[in-house]
């Protein structure tokens, strides 16, 4: 029996990486999980990205993209990443890599114009006319950009406990308190410092473990406190001003009209999501695909499939299904 034909496509950030073997029916064939290969970020990138491009079969494949955080062509770095994932894939596959905001701008747009603010544990924006023309904003790594993304939201919200560990009358006690007990850690007592300092010493990779901070900011912002949401609209706002400037790229125009939209987990919170509108003075487009997806649009075109509107609504359902599209 003849093999299906297939396309890999693969979603790679700096806390998690995705990949999917994908069907020109547009169904999902295969696919798994695995930690984050950004170069800048993990000593064992390779690694985790050759792991993961073996764990799915290649058999029938026609074409592989990969979307990944910390690529650009010009970098050593990427070269690097180019020539792991050939030894993986074999020498005849077609292989594309891009930057990951790429990948997702084209997944919320179906290769459409407009900008996209990707924020997970970092943050970038990417803006793009019908025209072609493309302006980027951001993606400058933890320790001096990321505004905005899960890493910067959790760093300050970590801050806020240790300044807490020293002066409990601080104004963002209860956020603190809220926020530390959610960690499972003491807010009080000889001990309750050096507890907080352990478990940073402890996470396996630690800027991931900052950044899974986020979540917890969320529901501490749920919950009505009002440091919490303080700190989530004070991300959204760098996020929009992330927009801006990528729109100012392209149109010499910071009110540009163009349609946004958005992706990575820190904009599933509503008060980012939220606060990002209202800044831009309009609300978002929701993503027609996620970003595994943008990937797969451009594999199927590496691999001459014929993608139309029924095919990109089958594969949104597929990954949705398989609940793989995060």
């Amino acid at each position: 029996m003849a093999h299906a034909q297939t396309i890999l496509a693969l979603d790679g950030g700096g806390t998690h990486t995705r990949v999917a073997l994908i069907t020109q029916d547009a169904r999902v064939l295969a696919h798994a999980n695995g930690p984050g290969c950004n170069p800048y970020d993990r000593p064992e990138w390779a690694h985790n990205l050759r792991n993961l491009l073996l764990t799915v079969p290649h058999t029938g494949l026609c074409a592989a993209v990969l979307g990944m955080a910390g690529y650009d062509a010009a970098r050593p770095s990427s070269h690097q990443q180019v020539d792991v994932a050939r030894a993986a894939l074999g020498p005849h596959i077609p292989i594309a890599l891009e930057n990951d905001v790429q990948t997702a701008h084209r997944a919320a747009f179906a290769g459409g114009a407009g900008i996209f603010v990707l924020a997970g544990t970092g943050s970038v924006a990417q803006a793009s006319t019908a025209d072609g023309r493309t302006a980027r904003a951001g993606g400058w790594g933890w320790l001096f950009g990321d505004e905005g993304g899960g890493y910067w939201i959790g760093c300050h919200a970590l801050n806020h406990a240790a300044r807490f560990l020293d002066d409990p009358d601080v104004p963002f006690a209860p956020f603190a308190r809220g926020l530390l007990h959610a960690l499972d850690l003491p807010t009080q007592g000889a001990g309750a410092a050096d507890a907080l300092r352990e478990w940073l010493r402890t996470r396996p990779h630690p800027r991931s473990a900052v950044g899974d901070v986020a979540p917890t900011v969320h529901m501490l912002a749920h919950a009505q406190d009002p440091h919490a949401r303080a700190l989530l609209h004070a991300a959204g706002d760098h996020l929009a001003n992330l927009a801006r400037t990528a729109s100012k790229g392209i149109t010499a125009d910071q009110t540009s009209t163009l349609p946004w939209s958005y992706g990575g987990s820190v904009m599933n919170s509503p008060f980012v999501r939220e606060r990002v509108a209202t800044m831009l003075e309009r609300p978002p487009t929701a993503p027609i695909l996620p970003p595994l997806g943008g990937a797969a649009l451009h594999a199927a075109q590496l691999a001459g499939w014929q993608v139309d509107t029924a095919w990109v609504h089958t594969l949104s359902l597929a990954l949705s299904t398989q609940k793989i599209a995060a």
